[in-house]
């Protein structure tokens, strides 16, 4: 009898341990999803770095005149209209590369995000119906954007469009 208790307590100290190593080990991970890699830092005076060497600030690229700020937007939804309304488009979807919407500003958009997605992966970047398809890196995946554009939208538009698509993915996403 008394070896039976003893086991029984062994046991669930066992998966009581089993399971805080994994809280913790799933806290870890989440950390780590959210930040991104950084270079090692210099030290001074080493053979790698100069010590009168300095260091240039990061400098971010210009932004094309009307800027969204995601962070000023109460939805992700709101901040797809604004982008819609920055660039003349008559909607604008996003969905991942599997065909899942993930905002739009139009209702019935999985639809689109499916078949669109699917367009995507197999290398078309405009559908039948003249949408643009756009592929945005993040974070390991890749984000398709649908656009409709009431006009074609010039390279300049387009690099603009991405780096709003990016910048909103990083707040809402």
């Amino acid at each position: 009898m008394d070896s039976t208790v003893f086991l029984i307590i062994i046991t669930v100290t066992v998966i009581a341990g089993f399971g805080g190593v994994l809280y913790f080990l799933s806290k870890i991970c989440e950390g780590l999803a959210g930040q991104q890699p950084t270079k090692a830092p210099r030290v001074a005076g080493t053979k790698e770095e100069p010590e009168d060497a300095v260091q240039p600030a990061p400098v971010e690229a210009p932004r094309p005149s009307g800027g969204l700020d995601p962070r000023s937007m109460g939805s992700l939804e709101e901040t797809l209209g604004a982008i819609s309304e920055k660039y003349s488009l008559a909607s604008f979807t996003l969905a991942t590369t599997d065909g899942l919407l993930i905002g739009s500003t139009k209702p019935g958009g999985e639809d689109e995000a499916a078949r669109c997605s699917y367009l995507y992966t197999q290398g078309r970047l405009q559908d039948e119906t003249g949408a643009e398809l756009l592929g945005i890196p993040y974070r390991g995946e890749t984000v398709v954007g649908i656009a409709h554009p009431s006009e074609h939208l010039s390279a300049e538009q387009m690099s603009a469009l991405e780096q709003d698509i990016r910048d909103t993915l990083q707040h809402w996403v």
